[in-house]
Order: structure tokens, then C-alpha cells, then sequence
């Protein structure tokens, strides 16, 4: 009888590992296909932002490129604090596109984990 019941133990106890293994299989699949669409839609959003900083650096570029035409006329009108703008516009610019960058990494590195423990 004591064989029997260890036989019928290890029955369950296998049984029962087999069951968590695929509930932990169950979760992992279920996580990543809630969060992959997120992290997708993320990323894309974050790469249309990064394609618009660019074009708005493009932009204040230029336009501080006309502005020193007129700080280079002989009688300028007073424009320096428009320019200082700008220049304080493109440093919070280039800070922003640096974060973009950091929150962009770490979003890929975390779709690149979770496509690992899915499979």
C-alpha cells in the first residue's frame, strides 16, 4: 500500500508541475500579447515624435540662420531676445530629442525582453 501511495504521489506531483509549467506558459503568452501592441504603438509614436523634433530643429536652424542676417545689418532692430529664444528653444530641443532617445532604448529593450520569455 505504501508503494501505491508514492506511485500515486509522484502521479500528482508531476501532474501538478506539468500544470504550473503551463500556466506560466499561459501568462507569459497572454503578457506579451497584451503588451506588444502597446509597446508597438509606443515606439511608432516615439519615432514620429524624433522625426518632428528633426524637423522642427531644421526649422529653428534656419530660422536663426536669418536672424544673424539681421543682427549683421547696420542698423539691426532688436531682435536679440527673439534669438536668445531660440537659443534657449534649442537647447530644451536637444534635451527633449535626448530623452526621446533614452525612452525610445529602453522601450526596445524591453520589447526585445519580452519577445524573449515568450519564447
Amino acid at each position: 500500500m505504501d508503494q501505491d501511495e508514492a506511485a500515486t504521489s509522484a502521479e500528482i506531483i508531476n501532474s501538478s508541475e506539468k500544470d504550473v509549467s503551463l500556466d506560466k506558459e499561459k501568462f507569459s503568452k497572454g503578457l506579451m500579447a497584451l503588451l506588444t501592441p502597446v509597446i508597438e504603438e509606443m515606439d511608432s509614436r516615439i519615432v514620429a515624435v524624433k522625426a518632428s523634433q528633426t524637423e522642427l530643429n531644421k526649422e529653428i536652424e534656419r530660422l536663426y540662420a536669418e536672424l544673424q542676417l539681421f543682427v549683421e545689418a547696420t542698423e539691426s532692430p532688436p531682435i536679440q531676445p527673439s534669438i536668445q529664444k531660440l537659443i534657449t528653444a534649442r537647447k530644451k530641443l536637444t534635451t527633449t530629442n535626448q530623452t526621446l532617445k533614452t525612452v525610445h532604448d529602453r522601450i526596445e529593450r524591453m520589447h526585445a525582453q519580452l519577445g524573449k520569455e515568450a519564447t
